[in-house]
């Protein structure tokens, strides 16, 4: 009897990875799939953080070009409850810091959503993506840091295995981060 409850969890299980979510360490993968009519979309994205607290995103779509002629955005976000405003602001300047000590840029870019929730993202885009993700692949966590002091720490065990089903799952290649 008990043989065939564990067998019934392990398929419960196994479907629950074949719906697109999958966990790595600290990080989680999802699949979101539309069907255009024309053909099915398939948004990826790994990310780290959340339920509250800020998150760090890269996602990834089979329709658009990719690695590694393209390399995903990495974006911190944070979201503000109703009423609240969010701890980044419009325009500050922010930068990540590696466990190496190596640095990278950026501002944040505040907005209020069409729910009328704040909203905060700092944004490391293509060109500069590739240097982040590569640099997260070789790191064990980044320090999300605004004005001297660190606004977020992000974990990345499980980061390398998290962009490599990300990109599996979209039609892509490691190529350009995983060499």
């Amino acid at each position: 009897m008990r043989l065939i409850i564990g067998g019934l969890l392990a398929l419960v299980a196994g479907s629950a990875w074949a719906d697109g979510y999958w966990e790595y360490g600290s990080w989680r993968v999802t699949v979101q799939e539309v069907d255009t009519g024309e053909d099915l979309r398939r948004t990826c994205s790994a990310v780290t953080g959340g339920d509250g607290e800020p998150s760090a995103v890269i996602s990834m779509s089979n329709g658009d070009a990719g690695p590694p002629d393209y390399f995903p955005t990495v974006v911190i976000r944070e979201h503000a409850v109703r009423h609240h405003q969010t701890v980044l602001k419009d325009g500050q300047p922010v930068y990540i810091r590696f466990d190496d000590e190596d640095v990278m840029d950026s501002v944040v870019v505040g907005f209020v959503d069409n729910e009328g929730f704040a909203n905060a993202e700092i944004a490391f885009d293509h060109p500069h993506s590739q240097w982040v993700l590569r640099a997260m692949r070789k790191n064990g966590q980044f320090d999300v840091v605004v004005d001297g002091k660190v606004f977020m720490y992000v974990f990345l065990d499980g980061f390398t295995a998290s962009y490599l089903k990300m990109a599996e799952e979209c039609g892509f290649t490691g190529a350009g981060i995983i060499d």
